[in-house]
């Protein structure tokens, strides 16, 4: 097969990753290229790509050239990955006679509109879903049917894993908390932050930091929080890590607090890698925690009761945490590997060929 996948982004974060991965893992066995917008997102993937303007989801421009390069390259599947810019694949591969599959990895209540319906109707030949809220949530629109939902969850790979962990990273605090993700509202980091200066107020303790890995639109104000909270020299902000494995596999503990959510790569990082997680009941989080026994859910919201929670594992011996994370690891192991990932997708690919 001849696989074209779109991502229109223009910083790294979840989605890209996911992008970066199956893209990389099918290109083993099919020809695989990118359509992108952003070089700092371009030159990760080293694969065929082209760079394309993706002004607006009704460009024109972009929308022939897409045409053209789809034609070149006898592309068989689209794959559009950002829900701006489905227009524009399922258009082009329309025009083009073949496939257009796209990708959403949040719960999303899509409205009930000419514009979605036609969208999902006829431009949509599949959903691909990583989590079962995900695709419900889809389901209630009453115009997406069922046969073109497909839940695939997130693959990892754990050889990556393994080997990025090997590099030596020193610990940042002699109690390291860690979050990542792209530094938007959704991703709850003024929780996470107004939560573990209130673990820190409540507590007395001098050495425990929080490391945050990710840029994004609200950097900045987070930045800020921090220093009007009086934790500016106990946070840090790495920006995008290459490598994240080293100074992840050091954390005492990985938090989520994200208000809307597939299922995040990162926990799943975490939890492959042994670190105690504690993650926000939202979204697909359920299909992989089982609170208590490989992770602990919370509300969101209640900044007092995370603090407690810290404060928790901060005085928790780390052996006894031993069954927690062991059980995290094999959950991981067991539900998202990449090989089963580009089965599943090589599967239904070929199912709507024929």
């Amino acid at each position: 097969m001849n696989i074209l996948f779109i991502n229109t982004s223009k910083i790294w974060g979840g989605n890209e990753k996911w992008t970066h991965m199956a893209a990389h893992a099918l290109a083993e066995k099919h020809k695989v290229f990118l359509a992108y917008r952003s070089s700092s997102l371009g030159r990760r993937f080293f694969l065929p790509k082209k760079r394309f303007y993706f002004i607006n989801r009704f460009d024109s421009l972009t929308l022939y050239q897409l045409v053209h390069y789809i034609r070149k390259k006898s592309i068989d599947i689209v794959v559009s990955t950002n829900r701006k810019y489905y227009l524009l694949g399922g258009m082009a591969a329309g025009w083009s006679g073949c496939r257009h599959f796209v990708r959403c990895g949040i719960v999303w209540s899509v409205p009930d509109s000419l514009y979605y319906r036609y969208l999902f109707t006829r431009l949509i030949h599949g959903v691909i879903v990583n989590a079962s809220p995900v695709r419900d949530e889809l389901l209630k629109s009453g115009f997406i049917s069922q046969e073109r939902v497909h839940l695939i969850y997130n693959g990892l790979d754990l050889d990556m894993l393994e080997q990025g962990q090997r590099e030596t990273h020193e610990k940042p605090f002699p109690f390291t908390l860690v979050s990542s993700g792209e530094l938007v509202p959704r991703k709850g980091y003024r929780l996470l932050i107004e939560s573990f200066a209130h673990f820190l107020k409540s507590t007395g303790i001098t050495d425990a930091g929080l490391v945050i890995i990710g840029k994004g639109r609200q950097e900045a104000e987070l930045k800020a929080l921090a220093k009007n909270l009086w934790v500016k020299d106990r946070v840090i902000f790495t920006g995008w890590l290459d490598n994240p494995y080293p100074l992840l596999s050091k954390a005492d503990l990985f938090v989520a607090l994200s208000r809307n959510e597939g299922i995040s790569n990162a926990l799943l990082e975490a939890m492959y890698l042994k670190v105690p997680v504690i993650s926000t009941a939202v979204g697909g989080v359920g299909d992989v925690i089982r609170s208590g026994y490989n992770g602990i859910l919370v509300k969101h919201e209640d900044c007092i009761s995370l603090a407690e929670l810290y404060s928790q594992f901060y005085e928790q011996d780390p052996s006894e945490l031993s069954r927690m994370t062991s059980a995290a690891r094999k959950s991981v192991v067991k539900n998202f590997s990449l090989q089963e990932m580009v089965k599943s997708l090589e599967g239904k690919f070929r199912q709507i060929l024929r």
